[in-house]
């Protein structure tokens, strides 16, 4: 039986709100680097549609207004459910009066990923990458188109550009490289979400490591390009999305899917203990950061055991020199380490290796200690796990 971990959710506990002028437009961050409210997302939307109106070719305005339009209907929101009238409205406005700018290719290419907006659009997203490919604020925009598109080559160099900045998180990529590097050879790693996919890919095409894994995002799984691309780069035979688009159906297609790539490929197969909906979970043995898929029992305490002394990085957990620039989710990420390697704890507990059960003891204490957006009530709740 495994013991799921904590799910990181992209909506933390604890706001980050922080102090700024209510008269000076902010640049609009994905609220898993910063998160605030929908009235700040709100406020933000009327300066940015007014400097809009002030420089209508100032293209960073226009983004910044649609981001903030969509964050603040989104925190609006109670079930994400949301009427998207008004980015639509936006992205339209740019085509009629900026029909080759910069602006009106990325809001294109926003309108066909969300909203289905235009047909045949989305190829736009290439032209904004032509027109400024250095632009930092961008970047997660085009690595997801370009992975979309299985253009590995300019991925790349955006992704080497995007590491250079020093911008992403180093708890993210310390993270991502230690579910990486605890797999086997030429494993597979299913994951889902910026956070998981963005880190990951960073640590093998920005900063060229673990390259002999892959790792697949399994929302974008549903386009159709984007599976196609998959499909050859494991070398197996294509395959055709769902047909029946009920959660039920759609799990279902997912798990046909994976059972279909390990049985194929012949490939270790690998899960991020991050996923809210594991498949056939009965086969799944963790090995800390990761879950291994396997039909048969095996020793995976002993991986646990290998990858927590002798491979993953760590000490970025106790103290680090370097700001950390996603703080509405990075530190709530490293609370994973609890549920993942309590077994292990015990595990040293009952076998008397007093020296690694102080250094896991002293390593999970340490985490729930810098971990600042989380109630007493949850601290409390970590602190109680570990001491369990």
């Amino acid at each position: 039986m495994i013991m799921l971990a904590v799910f990181l959710t992209a909506y933390a506990s604890a706001k980050t709100d922080k102090p700024d002028s209510q008269d000076k437009p902010q640049q609009i961050v994905s609220f898993v680097k910063t998160e605030h409210d929908a009235a700040w997302y709100a406020r933000q939307a009327e300066l940015w549609k007014a400097q809009v109106t002030l420089t209508p070719d100032n293209d960073d305005a226009w983004i910044n207004w649609f981001h903030a339009t969509r964050y603040k209907l989104m925190f609006e929101s109670e079930d994400g459910d949301y009427d998207d009238t008004p980015l639509i409205e936006i992205a339209e406005k740019a085509r009629k009066e900026r029909p080759e700018s910069y602006a009106r290719y990325c809001l294109d290419y926003y309108s066909t990923m969300w909203f289905n907006g235009y047909d045949d659009l989305e190829d736009n997203m290439e032209k904004a990458i032509k027109m400024r490919p250095d632009n930092a604020y961008m970047y997660k925009d085009y690595v997801v188109y370009l992975l979309n598109k299985g253009n590995t080559e300019l991925m790349t160099d955006i992704l080497k550009k995007w590491y250079e900045t020093g911008e992403f998180s180093y708890t993210l990529l310390s993270y991502a490289y230690n579910q990486l590097a605890g797999m086997e050879h030429d494993g597979i790693l299913f994951v889902n979400g910026d956070v998981p996919t963005f880190s990951s890919l960073m640590i093998q095409y920005g900063k060229g490591l673990n390259t002999d894994k892959t790792v697949i995002c399994i929302s974008l799984l549903y386009s159709p390009e984007y599976l196609k691309n998959i499909c050859n780069q494991l070398g197996i035979a294509q395959v055709s999305g769902p047909t029946d688009w009920s959660e039920e159906g759609m799990q279902k297609w997912e798990e046909e899917f994976l059972l279909n790539v390990a049985n194929k490929t012949g490939r270790p197969i690998y899960f991020s203990t991050l996923l809210s909906n594991l498949p056939f979970k009965d086969k799944l043995y963790s090995e800390g950061l990761v879950y291994k898929y396997s039909p048969k029992r095996y020793d995976n305490l002993s991986v646990k055991r290998r990858n927590f002394e002798d491979i993953y990085l760590t000490d970025y957990l106790y103290e680090t020199f370097t700001p950390e620039t996603y703080e509405a989710s990075a530190y709530r990420l490293n609370l994973n380490y609890i549920p993942c390697f309590k077994s292990l704890l015990d595990f040293y507990k009952e076998n008397g290796d007093r020296r690694q059960m102080r250094k896991l003891y002293s390593m999970m204490k340490r985490i729930v200690a810098r971990t600042e957006n989380i109630s007493d009530e949850e601290r409390k709740r970590y602190n109680d796990e570990i001491d369990r």
